[in-house]
């Protein structure tokens, strides 16, 4: 199947209220799929400055680079062709992460790599757990761009091995009884999976064109 693109996306959502619905379906002033224009109207891609930071001035750090890019007004953070490994990256306001053609930016297997916990979710539910691969919490004007991939090396013994557990429970239960975000503590010796990429409570934001592969999610 080919792939949709995000003009072709934008078409096809427009055009979702004008769809015929079964009678039992009709619409009314509540129906919510009469607030699809307004939503749309909302959309709207990232304003970042013309301007690159190459990875290789930053020795290969990539949050070094992000956090000299968002400190200079913002850019296009670019990774180079080749291998970079790193734990965590913390994507920052007005930054454009660009991985260039034959980029590969690999992940550390070491959970230990992942902390400390950061403000985050497990299956729908907020806690405090091990930082996504790609993290981003309150930043506006951020973008992920291709052809490069991102490389989880997630694999039958690193990540894809935890399971569900005790800890789910209890995470479920605490949420229930209104128990705070920040005392929802998991983490080291809860085996609750990280995300790949995720960017919470934030505002425009922008994917296209790279690889994903081997997610510990």
């Amino acid at each position: 199947m080919s792939e949709l693109s995000r003009r072709d996306f934008l078409k096809f959502a427009a055009a979702i209220p004008a769809l015929r619905v079964q009678p039992w379906q009709a619409p009314s002033a509540t129906d919510p799929w009469n607030e699809a224009t307004a939503i749309l109207a909302r959309i709207k891609e990232p304003t970042i400055p013309n301007r690159d930071f190459n990875l290789s001035t930053y020795r290969g750090d990539i949050n070094a680079a992000i956090t000299a890019c968002n400190a200079a007004g913002g850019g296009r953070v670019v990774v180079p062709s080749g291998v970079f490994q790193t734990g965590p990256i913390r994507l920052k306001s007005r930054v454009n992460l660009h991985l260039s053609e034959g980029a590969v930016v690999k992940f550390s297997t070491n959970p230990k790599d992942y902390l400390p916990l950061v403000f985050t979710r497990f299956e729908g539910t907020e806690l405090m757990n091990y930082s996504p691969f790609i993290y981003a919490f309150e930043q506006e004007d951020i973008a992920i761009t291709g052809p490069g991939t991102l490389d989880g090396q997630a694999d039958a013994s690193h990540w894809w091995d935890w399971t569900r557990n005790a800890a789910r429970t209890r995470l479920v239960s605490t949420a229930s009884s209104g128990t705070p975000v920040a005392e929802r503590i998991f983490g080291e010796g809860s085996f609750l999976r990280p995300n790949f990429i995720q960017p919470y409570r934030c505002r425009n934001v922008f994917m296209e064109g790279f690889t994903m592969k081997n997610s510990p999610m």
